[in-house]
């Protein structure tokens, strides 16, 4: 996959930390004036502490339990291995998936319901986006439009794809709290990247990291 190259992994972290650095401007502005100023990124705006804290407890919970049902179910060793600079672009993803999915793709403003049904399915988009239950694997010498798509149905692709929607949906939950007063995406992006970085940490001690 393309985290595999260091490359793409930089270039990944560079235009993260590019939109972070924009976001973080109307972020600041808003803590200056309590308000938001015109065309602010979604969610740009401070959120409890506490509320950060506890989405952070809760993903790392999820990754836990998640580890659990692997070994349980006699499937950790069909994780993929990945470069170790593999963490830039999953640094990186913490963020604009975050921005993207949990501060773009919902349904604000139509009632419960439709919000409910929004965050449900993008959800699953989100969940089903990640290269768990599909392989994309480019051939050596090819462009990376030459590449193969093929599918991957396991158990632990599944196990996988699960856990990512439970995090999807508590990332939606984080933002739509009732203390996020203000929908502040900050509690999603440090619950992501707490998460991120714990995968990362599970998989190099169990020996996943290629170094």
């Amino acid at each position: 996959m393309f985290q595999d190259s260091p490359i793409f992994s930089l270039f990944s972290l560079a235009v993260a930390a590019y939109l972070f650095a924009l976001w973080l401007g109307d972020f600041r502005h808003f803590a200056k004036t309590r308000s938001p100023r015109k065309g602010a990124f979604e969610g740009a705006c401070p959120a409890p502490a506490r509320l950060v804290g506890l989405g952070v407890f809760l993903a790392l919970c999820l990754l836990g339990i998640s580890s659990a049902a692997e070994n349980l179910a006699g499937v950790s060793e069909g994780q993929t291995k990945v470069a170790p600079y593999a963490i830039f672009s999953w640094l990186g993803a913490a963020f604009v998936e975050e921005l993207i999915f949990r501060g773009y793709l919902v349904v604000k403003n139509k009632g419960r319901a439709a919000l409910v049904l929004s965050v449900i399915f993008f959800s699953l988009v989100f969940a089903l986006g990640h290269p768990f239950l599909w392989n994309y694997e480019v051939p050596e010498g090819a462009s990376i439009f030459g590449g193969v798509w093929s599918a991957n149905i396991t158990l632990q692709a599944e196990v996988s794809t699960a856990t990512v929607l439970c995090c999807s949906l508590l990332f939606y939950a984080l933002r739509f709290a009732p203390s996020n007063v203000g929908r502040s995406i900050l509690p999603c992006v440090c619950a992501h990247a707490a998460y991120n970085i714990g995968v990362f940490a599970v998989k190099a001690a169990q020996g996943f990291v290629q170094w």
